[in-house]
C-alpha cells in the first residue's frame, strides 16, 4: 500500500466525522434560524394583538395563549434538535467504531507479516550458521 493511499486510509474517518458535525450542526442551525424567525415574527404579531384588546382579561387570555404556542414550539425544535444530535452521534459512533475495526485488522496484519519475516529470517540466519559451523566436505579427508 502507497504512503498516499495508507494516509488517505488513516484520515477517512477524520473526514467523515468533520462531514457528520458540519451536516448536523447546518441541520441544527437552519432549524435555529427558522425558529427565531417564526419568534420574532409572533411576537410583533403578539404585540399587535395586545394593543388591540379590550380589557385587560383579553389581553391576558391572548398572552397566555401566545406563550402556549412559543412553549410548544421551543419543546418541537428542542425534540428535533436533540434528534439530530442523537442521529449524528450513532453516525459518529460507527464511523470510529469502523475505524477501530480496521485498526485493529491492520495491526493483525501487520503483526502476521513481521512475524512471518521474523521466521524467514531466523529460518536463514539458522541455515547460514550451520553451513559456517559445519560446512560441507567436498571430498575424503584422509581419516
Amino acid at each position: 500500500m502507497s504512503t498516499q493511499t495508507r494516509i488517505k486510509s488513516v484520515l477517512k474517518p477524520v473526514n467523515d466525522l468533520v462531514l457528520i458535525n458540519a451536516e448536523t450542526t447546518g441541520s441544527i442551525l437552519m432549524r435555529q434560524n427558522a425558529f427565531f424567525g417564526d419568534l420574532v415574527e409572533s411576537t410583533v404579531q403578539q404585540v399587535k394583538t395586545l394593543s388591540q384588546a379590550d380589557s385587560l382579561r383579553d389581553a391576558v387570555d391572548a398572552q397566555r395563549a401566545y406563550m402556549k404556542e412559543v412553549g410548544s414550539k421551543v419543546s418541537s425544535v428542542t425534540r428535533d434538535n436533540l434528534e439530530t444530535l442523537r442521529e449524528g452521534s450513532k453516525s459518529a459512533g460507527s464511523v470510529v467504531k469502523g475505524a477501530l475495526r480496521r485498526g485493529r485488522d491492520e495491526v493483525s496484519d501487520t503483526v502476521d507479516a513481521a512475524q512471518e519475516q521474523a521466521t524467514e529470517f531466523v529460518d536463514s540466519a539458522r541455515t547460514e550458521f550451520a553451513e559456517r559451523v559445519a560446512p560441507e566436505q567436498s571430498g575424503p579427508t584422509g581419516f
